[in-house]
């Protein structure tokens, strides 16, 4: 009877209205995006078709290629030779997502 609490002494069944938020999953997960370990912010994925390689394709595509991503496990680390570049392009794509 998950969800429910029975009193001994009376018989009685009690719903916990807490328990559905308890046992469901997060409605997205998020991650802390660093740039050569200064935190830029957060990436969530809130729905099936995001992904965490959508920061690095977002870089790819705003020109940024030479740099490396590593997942760490909440932890987003992101590091390469135009870091500043990298850090004002990931701070707007933060802020829009």
């Amino acid at each position: 009877m998950t969800g429910q609490y029975k009193n001994p002494i009376f018989g009685y069944a009690f719903t916990n209205n807490n328990d559905s938020e308890a046992n469901a999953k997060l409605s997205e997960d998020r991650y802390e995006i660093y740039v050569n370990n200064d935190f830029i912010g957060y990436k969530s994925l809130m729905n099936t078709s995001d992904e965490l390689s959508d920061v690095d394709d977002f870089l790819k595509s705003q020109g940024i290629n030479e740099f490396q991503s590593q997942l760490d496990g909440d932890h987003y680390y992101i590091s390469g030779s135009e870091a500043e570049r990298i850090k004002d392009v990931l701070n707007v794509y933060c802020q829009n997502r």
